[in-house]
């Protein structure tokens, strides 16, 4: 049984990239039939005022009935459903779309009953370009506030902002802040790019929403374009599979597998572009991979008409031993205060002892063995639940650079664990500001890496992520017990700046360069027999 935890802290990527979060709060979708359901939390993100939808404007013509597919009730815990809709088109703004009462209109498995939630206004007017209104829920509590009624209200990133009265509709497109398109008569939106708002919250409170990417409008007649991959293992000391799944209506799968952290989103069309044109074409539903060590981006497309039509990514990695390059020096205190400050209610704050190695091309970079192995004290217990994968046959490391002892970061590892949103993994903030290319000579950027001193490895608190695919990635460290004590024959050594007879010369994470250009600037590691040091170039 997976996901017997209860989480406390949540956050994740999405409009305003990341945040500290508030804590989790258990929501119920309730009208006089519903049944209760936990919400996951997405990116909060906070807007002024109510949304005002502009259907009451317009003249509609009957398009027909067609099908609604929900990926918005999914953040309350609702497995997500398709159901029959009646869809009508603007009769001065072709294009213009308004889906009658999806939620209350008595096809919803979750209200059975007719009552009067919404409308959903879709402008797809340039069906590369669509988005949609801010509307409210009406009559749906989903219990944020004890004892008072909040509503939410939903909408894309363009809604959003528009609803606000940040931008007009013109600039908002030009802006690419519309996370829609429309292809064979389906409206469908990018995982993560709509957006459940509580604005009568106190300060607000706001959500991602389509976070699996199933939300989409089928106008009657539509072909079937749906894509998404299917997986499972994300990590492998070899061969890593995964499948696909695709429309009657998709005349071609592309995909390309990059190593290192790509995007969160699937919103990077330029990604999806190269996928497009340079990918491999996929057959028979599975596709074999082979990772590189470290993190690895799988993107795949779905072609029809001539163009993209679905895409979608995940992150896998390789665990390839590597023993060559690694020395074993004893073990490490590991202080777990990750999963600790996720999971309050289930698991405590511990320290024990994990064996630790030491690359031998840069000794500032480390990597403990099996973190959360059979060491761990709640390892059984988790294993006992089916939240520790158990048939692994490879190790699991966390990989922590510290060549800079006021940078420390994590980089990305899978944990070899599941909570019931997908395998997890864990990096330090630092990393992932220098994955998205942030400043990283902002202080508030600088607050995200950790310090070694002493042998003491620590960080912040929340500066360490767990990343779930299908939740988010909810911050680890809140209450700032997490540390990493290296054994005392850890130590580094170095040469004087001036020494370069017979230098190699080493990226951060261990690949030698057939040279270093002076002109490319960067963090590098020279090696001059026995003796090391890391060198910056500007």
């Amino acid at each position: 049984m997976k996901a017997i935890l209860t989480l406390a802290m949540a956050a994740t990527i999405g409009m305003c990239q990341y945040s500290h979060a508030a804590s989790t709060r258990h929501l119920s979708v309730k009208t006089d039939s519903a049944t209760p359901a936990s919400l996951r939390l997405g990116k909060a993100c906070h807007r002024t005022g109510p949304a005002s939808g502009s259907s009451d404007q317009e003249e509609w013509t009957l398009v027909g009935t067609g099908s609604y597919t929900d990926d918005i009730l999914t953040n309350s815990g609702v497995e997500s459903a398709t159901w029959d809709v009646d869809i009508y088109e603007s009769a001065s703004t072709p294009g213009f779309y308004r889906v009658a009462n999806p939620f209350g209109n008595g096809n919803c498995p979750t209200f059975p009953d007719p009552f009067e939630c919404c409308d959903f206004l879709l402008h797809a007017e340039n069906p590369d370009a669509v988005w949609m209104e801010f509307v409210e829920m009406k009559n749906v509590d989903f219990g944020i506030m004890d004892g008072e009624y909040c509503p939410a209200f939903i909408g894309d990133m363009a809604g959003y902002y528009i609803d606000a009265g940040y931008f007009d509709a013109e600039t908002a497109m030009a802006m690419g802040m519309a996370g829609g398109s429309m292809a064979g008569g389906c409206i469908t939106f990018g995982k993560e790019e709509l957006i459940m708002d509580f604005p009568y919250y106190p300060d607000g409170l706001t959500f991602a929403a389509n976070l699996s990417g199933l939300f989409r409008v089928a106008l009657p007649g539509a072909k079937d374009l749906t894509f998404r991959l299917e997986y499972d293992d994300i990590c492998t000391d070899g061969t890593l599979s995964f499948g696909y799944s695709a429309g009657a209506d998709i005349e071609e799968i592309r995909y390309a597998v990059y190593p290192g952290l790509h995007s969160f989103m699937t919103s990077d069309d330029a990604l999806f572009d190269n996928v497009c044109s340079d990918g491999t074409i996929a057959s028979g539903g599975l596709v074999s991979i082979e990772p590189e060590y470290g993190v690895n981006t799988v993107a795949a497309v779905a072609l029809a008409e001539g163009r993209i039509v679905g895409k979608d990514l995940f992150y896998c990695y390789g665990q390839q031993e590597n023993a060559s390059e690694w020395t074993d020096i004893g073990q490490a205190e590991y202080s777990e205060d990750v999963l600790a400050s996720i999971y309050p209610e289930d698991l405590s704050h511990v320290v024990y002892k994990v064996d630790v190695q030491q690359n031998n091309v840069n000794p500032g970079r480390y990597r403990l063995v099996n973190t959360y192995g059979p060491y761990y004290p709640f390892y059984d217990m988790l294993a006992d639940e089916d939240n520790i994968l158990t048939g692994h046959s490879h190790n699991h490391y966390l990989v922590i650079d510290a060549s800079d002892p006021d940078r420390v970061f994590i980089e990305a590892a899978p944990l070899g664990m599941h909570f019931g949103y997908g395998q997890s993994s864990i990096f330090s903030e630092g990393w992932l500001s220098m994955q998205l290319g942030a400043d990283l000579d902002n202080p508030d950027v600088i607050e995200g890496f950790g310090t070694l001193a002493d042998n003491k490895i620590t960080f912040l608190g929340g500066a360490i992520f767990v990343y779930m695919p299908e939740f988010g990635m909810p911050r680890g460290n809140i209450y700032h017990k997490f540390y990493i004590m290296l054994p005392d024959n850890s130590s580094v050594s170095s040469v004087g700046a001036d020494s370069s007879a017979n230098a190699e010369y080493y990226t951060l994470d261990g690949v030698r360069l057939g040279s270093l250009s002076p002109r490319v600037p960067g963090a590098y590691i020279r090696r001059c027999g026995d003796r090391t040091e890391k060198i910056l170039i500007r």
